[in-house]
């Protein structure tokens, strides 16, 4: 089999373009195998090494006989689909900047059941929150508010958010934001702890929680009232405003996590420097674990 470098392959401005560049299952095959092992095949067993071993959807390791997948501990996990469609889901979406719905998923991989185009994009989102890890850094704003998932519902949802602010200009950076069950000096502290990075100035709202939360590492600069930042307030409702544009109030609450996880990703993206930036950001998020099945997706609290 012929070898595709992941970095060969210029990144598809189109759709037709995608069709010629991925043009069949052994290109795909080919691509994401040097995506995976881009230092040549590792036995997840033996930890042995090769980069003479031609790209395959298994393999099985000369040194101790051990079969692997591809796709084993990958997104695609178990996945009985062409991997070519995978790769149109992952460019589809890195081209989608505004976001996309199952829906949309579903017609464009012409997908029979709604079921797996649901639980694809529930695990491509994940994906984005693995791609997504780096804290915001350097002066950060934070704070919380509600948000309604579904405007004709009555449920609402707690969100802490933390944005970078980019001296001198005084842009937004990098964002991280979280779902959390109440407001509290706990809840804050973690946050803070996985979301901003140690030794960063951290502006707050006067409020107890905030003032209760461990930033032992971080310089805190506490706001002057009990409001949120104008910049965390006005982050907060654009996420909002998307969910219920993109998704139309057909998100329940135990999923919003992942929405939330998409918005960050889509927001913090904008940074990188072209979409194949993007694109391969995705890609190392959908080698760097096995996502939850269906069952655990849609039951998850």
């Amino acid at each position: 089999m012929d070898t595709v470098s992941s970095q060969a392959i210029p990144f598809p401005r189109n759709t037709e373009e995608f069709d010629r560049v991925f043009a069949d299952e052994k290109t795909c095959i080919s691509y994401l195998f040097h995506v995976r092992w881009p230092q040549g095949f590792t036995c997840p067993r033996c930890r042995w090494q090769s980069a003479s071993i031609p790209p395959s959807r298994t393999i099985i390791c000369p040194h101790c006989g051990n079969h692997t997948s591809l796709t084993t501990a990958t997104v695609m996990h178990g996945t009985k689909k062409p991997l070519c469609n995978w790769l149109r889901a992952i460019w589809w979406l890195c081209c989608n900047e505004n976001g996309a719905s199952a829906k949309d998923l579903q017609r464009l991989l012409h997908l029979s059941s709604y079921q797996t185009a649901w639980t694809w994009m529930q695990k491509l989102r994940m994906v984005m929150a693995a791609a997504d890890r780096e804290p915001c850094r350097g002066m950060v704003e934070c704070g919380c508010d509600t948000v309604t998932p579904a405007w004709e519902r009555d449920q609402r949802a707690l969100v802490l958010a933390a944005a970078e602010t980019v001296l001198p200009s005084g842009i937004t950076g990098r964002i991280r934001m979280r779902v959390v069950p109440r407001l509290s000096g706990d809840t804050v502290t973690f946050f803070l702890r996985d979301a901003v990075e140690a030794g960063s100035s951290i502006v707050t709202p006067a409020l107890a929680a905030y003032v209760e939360a461990d930033t032992s590492g971080s310089i805190r600069v506490t706001d002057s009232g009990g409001n949120n930042p104008a910049r965390i307030t006005e982050i907060i409702s654009s996420f909002e405003i998307w969910l219920n544009k993109v998704h139309r109030g057909g998100v329940a609450l135990k999923h919003l996590q992942h929405y939330v996880d998409e918005f960050c990703f889509r927001n913090n993206s904008s940074l990188l420097p072209d979409r194949q930036a993007v694109f391969s950001a995705m890609l190392r998020g959908c080698m760097a674990g096995r996502p939850k099945p269906y069952k655990e997706l849609v039951g998850e609290r």
